[in-house]
């Protein structure tokens, strides 16, 4: 792979140890004359990618995952800024490989993987975010009850929830993990929903529809009747509010990522 503009999408340093990183990552690019730019990851847009064949995320997974919604056909790579304090589930780099990685990206022995990603519909309008790990959908406030009807196919149900986490085979690795997902294959055609402390009492009763596994073709319809229900991609999102009578869908979108991966 021909490298000649890269962008390394960065947490600012809070310890020396990430501080290094990234001093190592630029000096690296520098060694082999690579252009680059810096951006911090809360102050992307697309533009600032544009032009860029290597997109290099420093710092943990969130900052992979913000540097995620920006990226159309560039690759991802990902360097753990710190490796003794982030779990680094998509950083397959470090201070002290990332020169070892670099070289195979640009030989092209490096081991790029497609990461499938989902898209959602607010009232049919296609949102900008695309999800890399999850979809939630719930209360703006996590303290605050998430009411809704979850349709799937010909079933619907009317539930009292924490929200619903809607998962690829990357996030079931994540957040819907700890709320009772199942992990699936990196390489599944698959995706899950998990519906995060239901409740049950006289009114919302007898669940049927808490979990499932869907295929490429299935879609989850959510309806909200909430006044502050949010929807947002991998906790890095935008939030995109919901009030009483928004119209959710989620499903699988035909736009991967490519990641480096081991």
């Amino acid at each position: 792979m021909k490298i000649s503009n890269t962008i390394i999408i960065y947490t600012p340093p809070s310890t020396k140890e990430q501080k290094s990183t990234l001093g190592k990552v630029r000096g690296i690019l520098k060694k082999h004359k690579i252009n680059y730019r810096l951006a911090n990851r809360d102050k992307l847009d697309k533009n600032k990618l544009k032009d860029t064949e290597l997109v290099i995320a420093v710092g943990g997974d969130g900052t992979f995952l913000r540097a995620a919604h920006f990226i159309g056909r560039q690759v991802l790579l990902g360097v753990n800024a710190d490796v003794k304090n982030k779990e680094g589930f998509f950083m397959k780099a470090d201070k002290s490989n990332f020169a070892k990685k670099l070289k195979k990206i640009m030989n092209g022995t490096a081991n790029v993987r497609k990461l499938p990603r989902l898209e959602a519909y607010i009232n049919g309008k296609k949102i900008d975010s695309l999800a890399l790990n999850e979809f939630f959908i719930g209360a703006r406030k996590s303290y605050h009850a998430a009411k809704y009807v979850i349709k799937l196919g010909g079933r619907k149900e009317r539930q009292k929830s924490s929200g619903i986490l809607v998962a690829t085979p990357t996030g079931s690795y994540a957040w819907a993990k700890s709320c009772c997902g199942k992990t699936l294959p990196l390489n599944s055609k698959k995706y899950q929903f998990v519906v995060r402390e239901p409740y049950e009492g006289k009114v919302f009763k007898n669940y049927r529809l808490k979990y499932g596994v869907l295929g490429k073709a299935q879609k989850v319809d959510v309806v909200s009747e909430m006044l502050d229900g949010i929807l947002v991609a991998d906790s890095v999102g935008r939030e995109h509010f919901l009030k009483s009578g928004s119209r959710v869908s989620v499903r699988l979108s035909g736009k991967h990522l490519s990641a480096v991966w081991e």
